[in-house]
């Protein structure tokens, strides 16, 4: 279901796929799957898969994993081992579709995805869980393995087709579309309520930075002229919250470029000016298309199981037991 003009958007801007509690986090703003969006992707069954070949983005090294393992890796670096059973489900499912997608995209590559978290998952080795987890490690170990077997097999789909599932740690509220973010369409890519982000602790953030230190690192983008409570002006955001763009000493300038410069961790922000400094109130955390994963756990912990998750953040979608 991409529109032409993905074939354009490589790389292109918007948000991390990594929770609060995970190894990494980035705030490269890009399109997972643009550069493969002239693609045809096949059928839900000619895409699923019981192993994938993955590209270490540190060695360069490719290994064939097993499917259960390599879901097992992106949970326990995607999620939080602490929440709920059916949110760890949720994400194992998601997990496996984007895996799947990306194969069918990289099929003439030598790889099908990579652990590079900027563009693709998290990937955790058993080692690295082992330094991650220390003592809760067989805990956590058993948790998610249940999980992620429990799901064996299931895919979001999308007429009949795995979908685009990306996802990100906590939203602002309410979802984003991903033609805000990256340009291009997808139905079920769409704005969502998710109310439970806004009760987690870590919903607001906020920055607070001299006039000396908002010219270093807009240096280059703009040039901070006349009084610095006047650099600011009207902000147009989209209906979830997401600054599209923002004047700055009369120059409009994209979110995503603010949220990059200054390593916020979201393009939803407000910035006010007072006692000679900038402070820029920042909700949520990620580029906020598709899945919560904070939301999820809130709907598991009111009583929702990973089908209705999936559904209620890819609506449109399926949840189908494909192999």
């Amino acid at each position: 279901m991409k529109k032409t003009l993905c074939i354009a958007l490589v790389l292109f801007s918007a948000m991390l796929l990594i929770p609060l509690t995970s190894l990494k986090t980035t705030v490269t703003d890009t399109l997972p799957t643009s550069a493969a969006a002239a693609v045809k992707i096949p059928k839900a069954k000619n895409a699923a898969s019981d192993k994938f070949k993955v590209l270490n983005s540190d060695t360069g090294e490719v290994t064939e994993i097993k499917a259960e393992d390599y879901i097992f890796g992106v949970v326990a670096a995607e999620m939080p081992a602490l929440y709920s059973e059916e949110a760890l489900k949720a994400q194992a499912v998601a997990a496996y579709t984007y895996a799947c997608r990306r194969r069918a995209e990289n099929s003439a590559k030598t790889y099908d995805i990579t652990t590079d978290y900027t563009t693709d998952q998290s990937y955790i080795s058993s080692d690295a869980l082992k330094e991650k987890w220390g003592e809760n490690t067989d805990k956590y170990t058993e948790k998610i393995r249940s999980a992620v077997e429990s799901v064996s097999g299931y895919m979001v789909t999308y007429e009949g087709s795995p979908a685009l599932t990306v996802y990100h740690a906590i939203s602002a509220g309410r979802t984003e579309t991903a033609e805000n973010v990256w340009g291009c369409s997808y139905p079920y890519l769409c704005a969502v309520d998710s109310p439970g982000d806004k009760l987690s602790p870590d919903y607001i953030s906020a920055l607070t930075i001299s006039r000396d230190e908002l010219a270093s690192k807009l240096d280059g983008t703009v040039s901070l002229t006349g009084e610095p409570s006047e650099y600011f002006g009207k902000a147009e955001k989209t209906d979830s919250g997401m600054v599209k763009e923002i004047l700055i000493c009369g120059e409009s300038i994209r979110g995503a470029k603010i949220r990059s410069l200054l390593n916020l961790r979201s393009s939803f922000f407000d910035v006010q000016y007072s006692d000679g400094s900038f402070t820029f109130t920042v909700y949520g955390y990620g580029h906020g298309v598709g899945m919560s994963q904070n939301g999820a756990n809130y709907m598991a912990k009111q009583g929702s199981d990973f089908k209705e998750i999936l559904t209620t953040y890819y609506p449109g979608c399926k949840v189908e037991k494909i192999k």
